[in-house]
């Protein structure tokens, strides 16, 4: 798994295995796509032999995670923020894996496929900061008229943003429907979003006040799963890299 999240620096290998055509897996992932849930995984590995990373899949069909097929669970996902998305880390031991059909492709996949993770990514936290938003609405409009002059400060940047949010979701759909730029575009949206989301949470949670922080409100919950996006591909650093570099 790179430390950057750019899959084009993985440090796991994939060695030739003893049936033609087949291959072993080693290294440490992060499987955020459902482990446990799905029934196969996609995973990037350097080929024995080759400098770049290529595509792979894994059949996970009950297979045991304690390490005598390969597979070791390194760490279990806490459901701290984004709960279902059972993100756990595994290390990957000579484990077997089937490469794509069309070999060396990695990037022009990439590039042909551009924005639609970003997108996937991005609609889910949009739909959270749509809910958050309605939620805090229906507590905020009772008492509208006691609002502290900075509540009423948070309570309209919140507003705000939540509209600019929308805006940037839908610049990246036309975008990718356009086919105009739509890699950049959508990275631009992406990592707008995330930190527009992030800031809307906060605000609503100074809104709403010291209830957020109890287990019964939704709030915090929402706080800490919109954060996520943050951290999601391309996560904020290699998003600016990328956004710099044009």
């Amino acid at each position: 798994m790179p430390p950057t999240g750019d899959i084009a620096r993985t440090r796991a290998s994939a060695r030739r295995g003893p049936p033609d055509g087949a291959y072993l897996l080693t290294g440490q992932k992060n499987f955020g796509s459902g482990s446990g849930i799905t029934s196969y995984m996609i995973t990037v590995a350097v080929p024995e032999g080759e400098s770049g990373p290529d595509m792979f899949v894994l059949d996970m069909r009950d297979v045991p995670w304690g390490g005598s097929a390969g597979v070791t669970l390194t760490a279990a996902w806490d459901g701290h923020g984004m709960a279902a998305t059972q993100s756990h880390a595994m290390a990957f031991e000579e484990f077997p894996v089937a490469r794509i059909a069309w070999p060396g492709q990695l990037r022009l996949i990439q590039e042909n496929t551009g924005g639609l993770t970003q997108c996937c990514f991005t609609s889910v936290i949009v739909g959270v900061t749509e809910v958050a938003l309605e939620a805090a609405r229906q507590q905020v409009a009772p008492r509208r008229d006691s609002l502290r002059a900075y509540e009423r400060v948070e309570w309209s940047k919140a507003e705000l943003e939540g509209w600019l949010i929308q805006q940037a979701y839908e610049g990246m759909l036309r975008a990718m429907e356009q086919d105009r730029d739509r890699r950049f575009r959508a990275v631009q949206a992406k990592t707008a979003i995330a930190e527009l989301a992030e800031s809307v949470l906060q605000r609503i949670c100074r809104v709403i006040g010291g209830g957020t922080f109890s287990r019964s409100s939704p709030f915090g919950y929402w706080y800490e799963d919109v954060r996520a996006l943050g951290f999601l591909r391309p996560p904020l650093g290699l998003s600016y890299d990328q956004l710099y570099a044009v």
